[in-house]
């Protein structure tokens, strides 16, 4: 970047309000600050994980719904799924299979958050497969979004002692025997499927976290 002066001249501002913005773009991580002669300033590249952070606080001051987070995923993951059919070695699709595996062997208890992270997971190996870095971004910040709702769903009393697992392993299994038949048409079908299921499931424990506020609500109005 520009030495301190100079960008102080062009945008016609103190030294002093200069190095306070500076120092909250280093806070964030889009610039590294070095003291002493030669230093100053420089752009540096920004992390998936510091721009998805930078997302979800965006994303939190947005009244997100469950709808609005698979919209996105209908379109991205059933893609991501054809695209990534012929791509998958031997490796990658034992490391599929050893994660819906964990999932599946937990299944009669649950494991509530930590199920999801597994099924999550799953989707993320996929992602990391992919050619497109700008699909394999966009697929992991929604997953992250999405395991934190789950995450504020695990720990919201109204839905205390329901079961709130979605096993979205019984899709994960039909996937790995689409990849190893090289289906891509398949994979893509199933995948899909297995997106409408989870937004019905998500939609549900929304709606009864929704119904079981508004009866809290009505029995605190009637004390």
């Amino acid at each position: 970047m520009e030495s301190e002066a100079a960008l102080s001249a062009r945008l016609d501002t103190s030294k002093w309000t200069l190095r306070e913005a500076l120092k909250s773009l280093e806070t964030q991580g889009l610039i590294r600050i070095r003291s002493g002669p030669g230093g100053g300033a420089s752009i540096t590249e920004v992390s998936a994980s510091t721009a998805n952070e930078l997302l979800w606080n965006f994303c939190f001051s947005r009244d997100l719904s469950v709808a609005n987070i698979y919209a996105l995923r209908k379109l991205l993951e059933p893609a991501l799924a054809r695209e990534v059919t012929p791509l998958l070695d031997a490796a990658t699709l034992a490391r599929l299979s050893a994660t819906a595996g964990r999932c599946c062997s937990q299944r009669p208890e649950g494991r509530g958050v930590a199920e999801r992270e597994d099924e999550l997971d799953f989707h993320n190996l996929l992602a990391a497969v992919s050619p497109n870095p700008l699909l394999r971004f966009l697929i992991e910040f929604l997953n992250g979004l999405l395991l934190k709702v789950v995450a504020a769903q695990h720990h919201d009393p109204a839905l205390a002692g329901i079961d709130i697992n979605y096993h979205g392993h019984d899709y994960h299994l039909e996937l790995i025997d689409a990849f190893h038949a090289r289906d891509a048409e398949r994979a893509e079908a199933v995948m899909y499927a297995h997106m409408q299921a989870a937004e019905r499931y998500m939609g549900e424990l929304t709606a009864l976290s929704q119904r079981a506020g508004g009866h809290q609500n009505e029995e605190t109005r009637d004390l």
